[in-house]
């Protein structure tokens, strides 16, 4: 997993806090010890060098683990599928790409 924008935390305590939070959330629904990565954020429109070499590293060397749901379940059951066609594209066309 790969964190962006934490820059934008004002204080350590709740930076600390919410990665924390995250990474207890992730591994509960990803696997325990899932990798995540933290891009503290962006100068001149781009990440920070050392941390995108960090992540390229690893992801050229990992062994990708099977997902243990993904096997046990395949299929899956949709409660809600929303539209997000333009109303005005359905108008004009009612058979447009959606």
């Amino acid at each position: 997993g790969v964190f962006t924008h934490l820059d934008q935390f004002r204080t350590m305590k709740n930076l600390r806090k919410t990665k924390k939070m995250l990474k207890h959330r992730f591994w509960t629904e990803i696997y325990d010890g899932a990798k995540m990565f933290y891009f503290s954020g962006c100068v001149n429109g781009k990440y920070l060098k050392h941390e995108v070499k960090q992540l390229t590293l690893l992801l050229g060397r990992v062994k990708y683990r099977p997902l243990v749901w993904r096997n046990t379940h395949p299929y899956i059951v949709v409660d809600r599928h929303e539209d997000i066609t333009h109303p005005s594209k359905i108008e004009e066309d009612e058979k447009c790409e959606r």
